[in-house]
């Protein structure tokens, strides 16, 4: 694959989730979803084969893990195994990103 250059907001923006926006950037074996929640926003239960790595970079968001709930704010992360349970729930606007392995096809828009 070339090297190639993204710029935030230039790409498609999706109302894939209830009450927030994602942009995703896909290499050739990684997508990296940038992703934004109003409060109360999120991501419904749903797995996926993909290893997903989510980091918050403002607010607090509520992930469930295999019925395991872990709060991340602003500078936490959490690495959720492929196949597993979980969902997202925005307890205050957040802002943050998800890094998926290997590539998340369906994410192409």
């Amino acid at each position: 694959m070339a090297v190639t250059k993204h710029r935030s907001g230039t790409s498609v923006i999706t109302d894939i989730f209830p009450k927030g926006q994602a942009e995703f950037i896909h290499g050739d074996t990684m997508t990296v979803a940038l992703w934004k929640f109003d409060q109360d926003g999120g991501v419904p239960s749903h797995q996926h084969p993909h290893e997903q790595i989510t980091h918050c970079l403002e607010g607090t968001l509520a992930v469930t893990v295999d019925s395991e709930v872990i709060v991340l704010e602003a500078g936490d992360s959490v690495v959720i195994p492929g196949g597993v349970e979980h969902e997202a729930h925005a307890r205050t606007a957040a802002r943050g990103f998800d890094v998926f392995h290997p590539v998340r096809e369906d994410y192409r828009l």
